[in-house]
């Protein structure tokens, strides 16, 4: 099982493919599976890193105190221990949020960034308000009724209902296995962030949202892509929050032509020289 030490957690990864780095930040309660398909479909290009976020899965949690700065930091030591510099850097939902850290504090470590609808409350408040309300009764009061692993149910059918009604037992007890530390996560230190900090972000971005995504979600994801000095926008016809799972297709598309923008980008950049 290849792991590595990172900060004071052992992370479980994988590594295929061969060419410029690729990694994949997975979102709450997930882990380096949920990117398989996506990783596969890119791997003839490139080198695809997928991840255990710590305390997920095959990884351990160590001893500091979770947040998503401690995420970022992560996964900016193993961007640097696996030599992945600079590369592409795809995150969906918290995945994401932690992606944009990294962004912002370890753009020299990138080439570009994939955001697909992060959860950046701080963007808009009054957004990040109707989610909350929206989802946090119904998982404290199924997790009252049934456990963390109802919780982790009721979070998903209302967050990700195309997600939840079209995978498997199998890999929903993935999702309820990592109960526990998802609902740390939640709880834990978010990104803060505003449109004035987005602007001295550096990296090309592509930011993705869902059209059947809860709304404020997809609200949160233009203003972070109107944010950003250099960030184009893809809304994905039919697909809810995961939108890399529920419409891999177009995802894969979207992300493998910003991989190839990016690739030009840096043969004209070597070019010029």
């Amino acid at each position: 099982m290849p792991t590595i030490d990172i900060n004071d957690a052992r992370i479980y990864f994988e590594r295929t493919g061969s060419g410029r780095g690729i990694l994949f930040v997975h979102g709450m309660c997930g882990d380096a599976e949920v990117w398989a398909d996506q990783a596969r479909r890119l791997s003839d290009r490139y080198t695809c890193v997928r991840y255990d976020r710590r305390g997920h899965s095959r990884s351990s949690r160590g001893d500091a105190t979770i947040s998503d700065s401690l995420h970022a930091d992560d996964a900016a030591a193993l961007i640097e221990a696996l030599e992945l510099a600079p590369c592409l850097l795809v995150g969906s939902s918290s995945g994401a949020a932690v992606a944009v850290e990294v962004a912002l504090r370890h753009g020299h470590l990138l080439r570009g960034a994939v955001f697909s609808e992060p959860p950046l409350f701080s963007l808009d408040p009054v957004a990040g308000r109707v989610v909350l309300r929206d989802v946090v009764p119904r998982v404290e009061q199924a997790t009252a009724a049934g456990g963390p692993a109802a919780g982790v149910d009721a979070f998903f059918s209302v967050v990700c209902p195309g997600l939840w009604s079209m995978i498997d037992d199998e890999r929903r007890n993935r999702y309820r296995a990592n109960a526990d530390i998802g609902f740390t996560d939640l709880r834990s230190p978010s990104l803060e962030v505003t449109a004035g900090d987005l602007a001295a972000v550096a990296v090309p971005a592509l930011v993705v949202a869902g059209s059947e995504s809860h709304p404020s979600l997809r609200s949160i994801a233009r203003q972070l892509a109107a944010a950003l000095p250099d960030a184009r926008f893809v809304e994905l016809e039919g697909s809810g929050h995961v939108t890399y799972a529920e419409r891999p297709d177009e995802f894969a598309d979207a992300a493998s032509s910003f991989a190839t923008e990016l690739d030009r980008r840096a043969a004209a950049a070597q070019g010029g020289r």
